[in-house]
């Protein structure tokens, strides 16, 4: 799970999909709020880029392997 909240492409991706699913909507109020969802995933994969590139880690962070 921490792998996706620091990959800026898993939220840049999640902002694309709304965005597509909101142009789908006819009601105006809910169309506005997918696009609302839209604009936080995008901050969400700013501050992800952030943080890797602040932390000066990996892109993606793996778990420790458990095989021998």
């Amino acid at each position: 799970m921490l792998e996706l909240l620091t990959d800026p492409m898993h939220w840049h991706f999640r902002a694309e999909e709304a965005r597509r699913l909101a142009e789908k909507i006819d009601d105006p109020a809910a169309k506005a709020a997918k696009y609302e969802m839209a604009d936080k995933y995008e901050r969400l994969a700013t501050r992800a880029r952030e943080w890797v590139n602040r932390a000066n880690v990996p892109r993606f962070i793996k778990s420790p392997s458990t095989a021998p």
